[in-house]
């Protein structure tokens, strides 16, 4: 009789935050040998209360079941997208580790979420937690222009305006949780996880420091998951860089005339490329008003500085 295979657990979490580069991240430590990734990004297994108090996630989750186990079924698992909220099918990600000593997954809803660092502490006490921080004013525009295709001609100042009512309104147990400006709230959220966590498990980096010197920074954390720091990494693609539409009103019927087909799926590779850059205009095109930026600042401006004492970092340029 064969002994029954014992799976491996992961020891290491790139816990957020959002629009910080993780996804690229992901793609980067995938690359290498000893690194295992769970093939779904954002499992968000261990915001599990948080996804279901949600009655659309609850749906999605409810809805997406069979598909999901389905899936887990499969002779092989490949890159995907599910919401996991079950420990069974959490740990069947992880079944097709082999030899690899490093291994993970990638959820930046834990940072914002309220259960998160207390589910990963009670089911992986010993694992690594990395965070990537990136201006909050920054990653909230960048939250906006995503926002874009769905409300092309609503201002930033409008849409922030709108999710500070939210904030309002949540306070009187009228909305649920998140908003948009909820994962800009780096001390709070950081706080969650360093009160039960060894500061030796944990390791934070500040985008900025990654966008600008990726090699170095992804090399300190092959270092910091025990695997040779010194392995070629492909850093040549971009990975979820922030697009726009230039034609909104198109963006907006596209669902509709094409469903979910992809275009990739039917069409050679260069001319989806020729596509997308004809479709689609770089976030540098458009520049976030300086009012709006301190109102922004304002608003984030006792985060930042709690944020500052607590990882002790110099993060005035964020309040610029």
């Amino acid at each position: 009789m064969l002994p029954t295979r014992v799976l491996k657990l992961p020891n290491f979490i790139l816990a957020g935050a959002p629009k910080s580069g993780t996804t690229a991240l992901y793609h980067y430590l995938r690359q290498h040998p000893q690194v295992y990734l769970s093939p779904i990004k954002e499992p968000t297994f261990f915001a599990a209360d948080d996804i279901l108090s949600q009655p659309d996630l609850r749906s999605k989750v409810e809805h997406q079941r069979a598909a999901l186990r389905a899936y887990l079924a499969g002779s092989q698992l490949r890159p995907t997208h599910f919401l996991i909220t079950e420990w069974d099918d959490y740990v069947q990600l992880f079944r097709e580790v082999r030899d690899q000593t490093a291994i993970g997954e990638a959820s930046v809803s834990y940072l914002w979420s309220l259960s998160a660092a207390a589910a990963i502490r009670s089911k992986l006490p010993d694992v690594r937690l990395i965070f990537v921080l990136r201006d909050p004013t920054e990653r909230l525009y960048s939250l906006y222009l995503l926002n874009l295709r769905r409300e092309p001609h609503l201002t930033f100042r409008d849409w922030v305006l709108q999710a500070m009512a939210l904030h309002r309104d949540r306070s009187k147990g009228m909305n649920r949780y998140p908003i948009p400006l909820d994962s800009g709230l780096y001390a709070t959220q950081l706080g969650r996880f360093l009160d039960i966590f060894p500061r030796n498990q944990v390791r934070i980096y500040l985008y900025e420091s990654y966008r600008d010197h990726a090699r170095e920074v992804v090399r300190d954390i092959l270092a910091f998951l025990g695997v040779d720091p010194n392995y070629p990494i492909d850093m040549s693609h971009r990975h979820n860089e922030t697009l726009l539409p230039r034609f909104p009103t198109l963006a907006r019927l596209r669902p509709r005339i094409l469903g979910n087909v992809s275009l990739s799926s039917w069409l050679p590779t260069p001319v989806v490329d020729a596509l997308r850059k004809l479709y689609n205009r770089p976030k540098r095109s458009f520049a976030m008003p300086p009012a709006d930026r301190r109102m922004v600042i304002d608003y984030y401006r006792d985060e930042i500085l709690r944020t500052a004492d607590l990882i002790g970092a110099d993060l005035s340029a964020w309040l610029g």
